[in-house]
């Protein structure tokens, strides 16, 4: 069976192999984003809840910040960093549709109106999610709690596999990282064999970067979601 390349980082890498290893798939992994803590202090101060934007937060926090918060009602995202505030402590979880303007949308019908919320970010965030928080008429306190650092290359075991023409899909989960591997792949002289993947995309969004890049192949999810996005693998498979 042809294989998948994974681009997460490490940990999310892995949980998706193990996945995909069960379905049958050969997993290659590529964690080109690597999550480290800002070390910016959290923002003092009683917030009525938290907002979390990605499951890789979780990886930031310390032990002192998810016992000051995991009594507060919590708004993830998608239902990925859902199971991941659960899995982290936290007992008042409810999942967003998986972006942020469903995040802002949902916003009310978790939060008291003027409610104090800690929006929970990466460094490299989509500017516009405290405004749209604030506009639906929350006092929303950003935290640059994370971020995700680029690496300079491709594994090795990507650069071999792209060469030995063992892939055959790639997995985008975001939208830097899928312009990331692209970058990467161009340099490292593979690009055209990377060009020539599949590529199943998280989202629109997501795919934007290839697209404009002329790759032929990009496929988005249905939704937002990982579920969906495998379930493009059976319609999408080896070739």
């Amino acid at each position: 069976m042809a294989g998948v390349l994974v681009l997460r980082p490490e940990r999310a890498a892995r949980r998706t192999a193990r996945r995909l290893g069960e379905r049958g798939h050969a997993v290659v992994v590529a964690p080109l984003l690597t999550i480290h803590s800002t070390g910016e202090p959290r923002p003092a101060g009683a917030f009525d809840g938290v907002v979390v934007t990605s499951p890789n937060a979780f990886e930031a926090l310390g032990e002192g910040d998810v016992a000051a918060l995991a009594a507060l009602p919590l708004l993830a995202v998608g239902e990925r960093t859902g199971e991941v505030a659960r899995q982290a402590g936290f007992a008042a979880v409810t999942a967003a549709a998986g972006d942020r303007i469903a995040l802002a949308t949902l916003a009310p019908s978790v939060f008291a109106s003027g409610a104090r919320l800690l929006l929970v970010l990466g460094r490299d965030h989509k500017a516009d999610t405290p405004a749209l928080l604030a506009a639906t008429g929350f006092a929303v306190v950003p935290w640059m709690a994370y971020v995700a650092e680029a690496e300079q290359s491709l594994p090795p075991a990507v650069v071999a596999a792209l060469g030995g023409g063992t892939l055959a899909v790639a997995l985008h989960y975001s939208r830097r990282s899928a312009a990331l591997a692209l970058a990467l792949a161009e340099r490292a002289g593979c690009g055209e064999a990377f060009r020539a993947l599949r590529h199943l995309c998280l989202s629109e969004d997501v795919a934007a970067p290839l697209r404009a890049a002329g790759v032929r192949d990009v496929v988005a999810a249905a939704t937002p979601h990982e579920d969906a996005l495998l379930a493009l693998l059976p319609a999408h498979g080896d070739r």
